[in-house]
């Protein structure tokens, strides 16, 4: 959708933007709580909304049809390959899902929660080593540091992912 995250309400056009992701049950959750609030407040897009659930009803309930024989060759036909060769340097650039920063909870990502988590960390190393080694403290200090290592690594397979695409 291209909208950042706001506690602002949603407003009409990036509502009905949204309204096929929202059926379909792929929208962010924080932006489908917005769009779900919008619709309820929104007799306009209410309607545009109710107007597309029931098209999509009415498509769900349409009979299944064979598909002729030559089906695929006239899909091929109809593709621009010189088109596709051409935005091959944008389809290179992508990364996989789990690897664009949004994967990952923004609280996981957050400075608060990564700094938080290596200064617990360092504190539960400091007491194991000063207090004669309690048995849950170098647990504490490796799950501290989790929400940092999530972060970093994210960060270098993003990167090997890229340098190995532009590399081919």
């Amino acid at each position: 959708m291209g909208r950042k995250e706001t506690n602002q309400p949603l407003e009409c056009g990036p509502c009905r933007d949204s309204l096929q992701e929202y059926l379909d049950g792929t929208l962010e959750k924080t932006l489908s709580l917005q769009l779900f609030l919008h619709l309820r407040d929104c007799e306009g897009c209410q309607a545009e909304h109710d107007q597309l659930q029931s098209m999509f009803q009415l498509m769900d309930n349409l009979p299944d049809m064979p598909l002729p024989a030559n089906f695929d060759d006239k899909i091929l036909a109809s593709i621009n390959l010189e088109g596709y060769r051409a935005m091959e340097n944008i389809r290179r650039e992508r990364v996989p899902v789990f690897l664009e920063e949004a994967f990952l909870p923004a609280a996981l990502r957050s400075r608060v929660t990564r700094f938080g988590g290596v200064g617990v960390s360092a504190l539960a190393l400091v007491a194991n080593f000063t207090m004669g080694g309690s048995s849950y403290l170098p647990l504490v200090a490796v799950v501290g540091l989790v929400p940092e290592l999530l972060v970093r690594l994210q960060g270098i397979g993003r990167r090997v992912v890229l340098a190995g695409q532009t590399g081919s």
